[in-house]
């Protein structure tokens, strides 16, 4: 085993890890009741990965047709890529070669001519369906606090834009749709005890992963829910910390408060040793090759420079340990599980300078660590272990917005809104692309832009992006809809009224697979 690979592993499955505090830990029992067992029977999961800060889609995926490419090197004169840092793509329904991908996304370019990835244009928060008179009037049409980092990311999150104004009740604006859709899941997992969290997050946004009734489970990035030593044999803090715990565990039940959180903590401590217990027993259940390969996956065969500093392929690799434990059988010592949402988050994005050195940096860390993801479920659905129960998984990018198409004067770009959004998976309707690609047009003749500077107004909304998922994952009755997305129906219905393109009046896009 090399040294990286053994730092690696040593770094994602012996790090000190925590248990959650009592506002964070789940709620292991739930009152809401919905969906039913349609399409797979099997374990299916879904991973938001969010790409904090706002990332620039738009030098993701890049026109070149001769105007539109010209149009983009013009307004990007130092920070946009040339043509031969570009490898070029031949999405279905277009021209060969009628977009490119940066070579930092080779791994994804391969996925995506495979069919497995595709790409949703220019998808992002929206009240109603928007014309650039109605962003120029102003008022609630528009979403609150639009260039705000976490404004932005909150409403990615949970799916109001405007929640302010919005008539939804609060406990709803105060949770995220992926909580919510596990609310509505949990009713799929209840033969399973310990009556397990549906989301888990390793880094990802709260937000995102809370519902109403079904609360996260938040993990440290190493995947490690429990106290552990720091050091073996224990040292003298190790010791004194242990004495304090089990003092906090024996609490005198005459005290209320105390015996509160006696119970707490035990019921963290017993429900980690669990989960512990679930994620080594089902990873033993895999052939000894097929562990090693899934580590190997993971594993950078030459690691960059940078390579020390990432941290988006330790998320994923606990997220697969996660979901090996989830779809396991009962009987080879897994959870069982037939649906689960993860969350991890992947920072840096924020590139209002010097973006031409960092962005295909961190694009390399997510290209690596996407492509391991999707490698080790791959492995994973062909393995005999799961009988019927074998994963299927759907990695999905949110970001709090896309940045400006004109670069700024320090070699980056500032805050903007909507943007490309990347679906990859075995069950994606892949090699596509959904939507509407923007027009580059800056004059304000056009409604594309909200200036001139390239802030691009959605013409997809989160709603109807994260329903497609929500409906993949096993939702589909208009109660679960408005339940999880209650200001997708008014959207819908006033794009019907004004006569919006067809995409607007449609509450899914269709970029995955039907059963």
């Amino acid at each position: 085993m090399t040294t990286s690979r053994r730092q690696f592993l040593r770094h994602a499955t012996h790090g000190l890890g925590f248990l959650a505090a009592a506002a964070s830990l789940p709620r292991w029992v739930g009152n809401a009741h919905a969906a039913t067992l349609s399409g797979y029977s099997g374990s299916r999961v879904g991973v938001c990965v969010f790409l904090l800060g706002g990332n620039d889609s738009n030098n993701i995926l890049i026109p070149r047709e001769s105007n539109a490419y010209a149009k983009y090197l013009a307004a990007r004169p130092n920070i946009g890529l040339k043509a031969d840092q570009l490898d070029l793509i031949n999405p279905t329904g277009m021209a060969a070669g009628s977009f490119a991908l940066p070579q930092s996304l080779s791994r994804v370019r391969a996925h995506f001519e495979a069919g497995r990835a595709a790409f949703v244009c220019n998808v992002g928060p929206l009240v109603n369906p928007l014309t650039k008179a109605d962003y120029t009037a102003g008022g609630t049409s528009v979403p609150e606090n639009l260039f705000s980092h976490s404004d932005q990311q909150d409403a990615w999150s949970n799916a109001l834009a405007n929640p302010g104004s919005s008539p939804v009740s609060s406990d709803i604006k105060v949770t995220g749709w992926g909580g919510r859709t596990a609310d509505k899941l949990h009713v799929l997992n209840t033969s399973t005890p310990p009556d397990y969290p549906e989301v888990t997050s390793f880094g990802g946004k709260a937000l995102f992963c809370t519902g109403v009734d079904r609360k996260p489970m938040m993990v440290a990035s190493n995947g490690v829910l429990a106290f552990r030593t720091l050091s073996t044999p224990p040292s003298p803090l190790d010791d004194l910390h242990a004495e304090a715990l089990a003092g906090v565990m024996t609490v005198d039940d005459s005290n209320v408060l105390e015996a509160a959180a006696g119970d707490v903590f035990g019921t963290a401590q017993t429900f980690a040793k669990a989960r512990a217990k679930a994620r080594d027993d089902a990873w033993a259940a895999l052939p000894l090759a097929v562990q090693n390969t899934l580590d190997g996956y993971f594993v950078h065969p030459a690691p960059p420079a940078d390579y020390g500093r990432w941290t988006l392929h330790t998320q994923l690799y606990q997220v697969v340990r996660d979901l090996v434990a989830g779809a396991m059988p009962t009987t080879q010592g897994g959870l069982g599980l037939k649906r689960q949402v993860f969350s991890v988050g992947f920072g840096s994005f924020d590139t209002h300078q010097n973006q031409d050195v960092s962005q295909p940096q961190l694009l390399e860390q997510l290209d690596f660590s996407l492509d391991a993801f999707q490698k080790a479920v791959t492995l994973l659905e062909t393995q005999p272990a799961f009988g019927s129960n074998a994963p299927q998984a759907t990695v999905f990018t949110m970001s709090d917005f896309n940045r400006t198409f004109l670069e700024n004067g320090d070699r980056g770009t500032d805050h903007a809104w909507g943007g490309h959004a990347l679906v990859l998976g075995n069950r994606v309707a892949g090699k596509a692309l959904y939507g509407t690609f923007p027009s580059f047009d800056l004059s304000g003749s056009l409604d594309g832009s909200t200036d001139s500077r390239g802030r691009w107004i959605p013409t997809l909304t989160v709603e109807q992006y994260g329903w497609s998922l929500a409906s993949w994952l096993g939702l589909n009755s208009v109660a679960e809809r408005d339940y999880v997305f209650p200001n997708l129906a008014g959207y819908v219905a006033d794009a019907v009224a004004r006569n919006f393109p067809t995409q607007a009046r449609k509450y899914k896009i269709n970029f995955m697979q039907a059963d």
